[in-house]
């Protein structure tokens, strides 16, 4: 423990390796919650999911899984609300779901009063955060019966900089919206997360760690749509991390093709999440073998729960392919990955941080970030609609 303190990694490394856990727990939260949320939702149609940064990419990541089950569901970041409220709030009646670790973000805490203050009889507010006291929590408290408080468990709460299971808990209750009427599926989609991200933590540990050792300079992470809000937050961790070293871009698979692979230089490492749709699945063994063919990287690995389709690989020179396979996941569907493609860009984001020599806990000691984001103004909006 007392390396770790030293080393300034204790708390994000534990944060981390803890989340299959804090899953568990997270699930126990929101199921005693449901009945009430469920009723909280009834009528809901249109949904606004927001937050910035990580919280904004819980937000991407709930959206597909929600539209399912929800008319209108749109995912926007607080800092483009905040300067445009007025294209981004819909008329009509709507729920504002904020996502929020501290729930002390300016912007976050601003949309929400904007809300009130644009919108008023139209909005209620659905608040996601990990933790009670924070301003965003208190703003929902003093709305009575116009505001519902998920409050996650206290372990979610991240001591170090970076959000790690804050994301993933944030999200996996986000998910539960989807589920008001069918806790038994909810609970079979939890279970079969933390039992894929134990073989991530284990597999993926061990191999992000070999490969930080190699000199990478960028790495790209390949999502598509159900699940591309982890290839987000995937992306985020390893530059956060990294304190910037490591330069870091998310894309969707097919997307990647126009224009992001004139990134793609010697020292890059790409990651590449495979769909169990079989339909996705063809696309992207293709852009694999594309990445093969045309030698893009240094490496591209592969996370999966399952190898359909892969092949062996190829065995020209170094090895330039690693395989993740975290097995068949009970209930997890496409639409669900996003937080399992998050693990793994906070494991390589963590050894990134660690050969450039930083503190992981706090990867930027010049205070260019911080936990809680700085020096931001909030001016009036005034009536102007």
């Amino acid at each position: 423990m007392q390396d770790q303190e030293s080393a300034g990694y204790r708390h994000t490394a534990a944060e981390i390796a803890s989340q299959p856990s804090v899953w568990q727990k997270t699930l126990t939260v929101v199921q005693g919650a449901l009945p009430a949320l469920s009723d909280f939702c009834e009528g809901a149609e249109r949904l606004v999911l927001t937050g910035a940064g990580s919280s904004y990419y819980a937000a991407v990541s709930m959206m597909p899984l929600l539209r399912r089950s929800f008319s209108s569901v749109d995912a926007i970041p607080s800092t483009e609300i905040l300067m445009d409220p007025g294209s981004c709030f819909p008329r009509g009646e709507f729920v504002l779901v904020s996502i929020a670790r501290s729930g002390n973000s300016p912007e976050g805490n601003a949309v929400f009063m904007l809300a009130e203050e644009l919108r008023p009889g139209d909005v209620r507010h659905l608040v996601i955060t990990c933790n009670p006291e924070g301003e965003l929590s208190r703003l929902a408290e003093r709305r009575g019966s116009r505001a519902f408080r998920l409050l996650l468990p206290e372990e979610s709460n991240d001591k170090g900089l970076a959000m790690t299971a804050s994301f993933t808990s944030l999200t996996i209750a986000g998910f539960s919206l989807a589920f008001l009427e069918a806790p038994p599926a909810y609970a079979s989609v939890v279970n079969g997360l933390c039992r894929a991200a134990r073989q991530i933590l284990d597999v993926g540990g061990d191999l992000a760690s070999a490969e930080s050792d190699k000199g990478y300079s960028r790495m790209f992470f390949l999502g598509t749509r159900p699940f591309l809000g982890g290839a987000m937050e995937a992306h985020l961790k390893v530059q956060e991390l990294s304190g910037g070293t490591v330069v870091a871009a998310a894309e969707d698979t097919l997307g990647f093709r126009h224009g992001f692979m004139a990134a793609v230089d010697a020292d890059s490492l790409i990651a590449l999440f495979l769909s169990r749709d079989p339909h996705r699945r063809r696309y992207e063994l293709d852009l694999l073998k594309e990445l093969h063919d045309k030698r893009l990287g240094r490496k591209s690995i592969v996370v999966c729960d399952g190898r359909e389709g892969l092949g062996q690989a190829p065995s020209d020179g170094p090895p330039r392919r690693e395989v993740i396979d975290y097995g068949p996941a009970p209930g997890v569907t496409d639409e669900v990955r996003a937080p399992l493609l998050a693990v793994t860009g906070q494991l390589f984001g963590l050894f990134f941080s660690l050969r450039a020599g930083l503190h992981p806990d706090n990867p930027s000691p010049s205070g260019i970030i911080a936990r809680i984001v700085q020096g931001v103004r909030i001016y009036p909006y005034g009536a102007r609609e």
